[in-house]
């Protein structure tokens, strides 16, 4: 292994701030929380499109400009207070203060209108059990018309042959009544009077069969057709439950995106309250902060906006006056020690009169590298 590897290893294991141990899990929750803004103004479209069309008829355009603009309003709004409710809850480490609670109650009434927003739009966008049952319902009625056509061609023949049947017998009955008023009868016409009677009986038996054909064509098709009625219904049932399942995993979706709009937005608050404490608090504790604070205080003082290279420096005792006027608390010593740093680190020149010899932004990076500050 190289020196080079190992003192990155080294770097990577040993105990990191805070900030850097946190940084990168930062913005990937930020962005995140953006990106969850837009799926809900996304989710929401479903719902409140639908209520809008029913207010603004014959113009889709209309519609969708003012459900974006309705949403993201919305999602603003949510960030903005629950940002704020989030700020104040971490550093009063309360809910109940009343500089959290009227914060909390707007923010989690706000998110409850854009999470059930989110929801119900889920389940508009997922949610397929009309169309699924509009389709069998079409797909029943065609194939129950078709089968109708089918019929009724069928029917129509045999109700012709009836008809037929039905006109002989009127024309036999004719001739059965005429002969039957004769007072006197032949062997022919009496054999005649009983070849008719057995014709019509015939004819009226071949009547029947062919009505109870009309009766089993009925009931053919009526099976045909709740058979296929039935099978479809099953298959429209299992896709409303396929339809279901995915409806109840896009409700999920929207449930974890609401959240994790929540959480980047709390995460990246108790980021930078958290990294701001550290820094605080490392300042105060390590002397190396302490004496760079100082003496960058006082290099704020003594540099302004027209500052240039060579321009003479103010006197200590003005330095001293101009500190305690800004709440900077040095001392005499504090600012002699000044003028040998800035001396030594090229900053001002030496001697009696000084001079800048540096801008104050190249002052400022040469006094970061001195005191070895990130």
């Amino acid at each position: 292994m190289k020196i080079s590897e190992y003192q990155k290893l080294e770097e990577s294991i040993k105990e990191q701030d805070f900030n850097k141990s946190f940084k990168n899990i930062n913005k990937v929750m930020f962005f995140l929380s953006i990106f969850g803004h837009i799926a809900s103004i996304f989710l929401g479209y479903f719902l409140i499109s639908k209520i809008l069309t029913g207010a603004i008829i014959d113009n889709p355009i209309l519609v969708t400009i003012s459900s974006i603009i309705l949403l993201g309003g919305l999602e603003l709004l949510k960030r903005e207070i629950f940002d704020k409710f989030s700020l104040q809850q971490i550093k009063l480490k309360s809910f109940t203060n009343p500089d959290v609670l009227p914060l909390m109650i707007v923010s989690f009434l706000i998110v409850g209108i854009s999470f059930y927003s989110s929801i119900k739009g889920a389940e508009e966008f997922s949610t397929k059990t009309k169309e699924i049952q509009t389709q069998v319902e079409t797909n029943i009625k065609s194939y129950e018309d078709s089968l109708n056509v089918i019929k009724n061609i069928e029917l129509s023949k045999i109700d012709n042959k009836i008809e037929n049947k039905e006109s002989k017998i009127e024309e036999k009955d004719k001739e059965l009544t005429e002969l039957s008023n004769l007072d006197d009868l032949s062997i022919i016409q009496k054999t005649r009077i009983k070849d008719l009677k057995s014709q019509v009986k015939f004819l009226t038996e071949e009547i029947n069969v062919l009505k109870s054909e009309k009766d089993t064509i009925e009931k053919r098709t009526q099976r045909e057709i709740f058979g296929f009625k039935t099978k479809l219904e099953l298959k429209g049932k299992e896709k409303k439950e396929e339809n279901s399942e995915n409806s109840f995993f896009f409700v999920a979706i929207s449930t974890i995106i609401e959240l994790l709009i929540l959480f980047g937005i709390y995460f990246n608050e108790y980021f930078k309250y958290r990294s701001y404490i550290d820094f605080k608090n490392k300042i105060e504790t390590d002397s190396n902060f302490n004496s760079y604070h100082k003496f960058n205080s006082i290099l704020n003082i003594i540099y302004n906006e027209d500052t240039k290279i060579n321009d003479k420096l103010i006197s200590s005792k003005s330095i001293l006056d101009l500190c305690k006027v800004n709440g900077i608390n040095v001392i005499q010593k504090d600012v002699n020690n000044m003028f040998k740093l800035f001396s030594s680190l090229g900053i001002i020149s030496k001697g009696s009169n000084k001079y800048y010899l540096k801008s104050k932004n190249l002052a400022q990076e040469v006094l970061k590298k001195h005191f070895n500050i990130d």
